[in-house]
């Protein structure tokens, strides 16, 4: 399995945790909620990050596999010989 798909799973897990203790589905009490509201924010960011560096290493690598295939340029003036 891919290194990002593990990582989405990972904070998809901080997020339903960070849910549980907000809802005070484990329990009652004020910090806990702001540790819940704290770890379901962080795993919301991580699965958005995951998402947004993957689609973005995606591209760039299909920019420089497409830079490669263009025609060499000339040294000295840097346009297309």
């Amino acid at each position: 399995m891919p290194l990002p798909r593990l990582l989405m799973i990972g904070f998809g897990l901080v997020a339903i945790f960070g849910a549980l203790l907000a809802s005070g589905r484990l329990g009652e009490g004020g910090v806990q909620m702001a540790v819940g509201i704290t770890l379901l924010v962080t795993g919301a960011i991580g699965v958005m990050n995951t998402i947004f560096f993957t689609r973005l290493k995606r591209s760039l690598d299909d920019m420089a596999s497409k830079a490669s295939d263009a025609p060499a340029s000339d040294a000295s003036n840097g346009e297309p010989s």
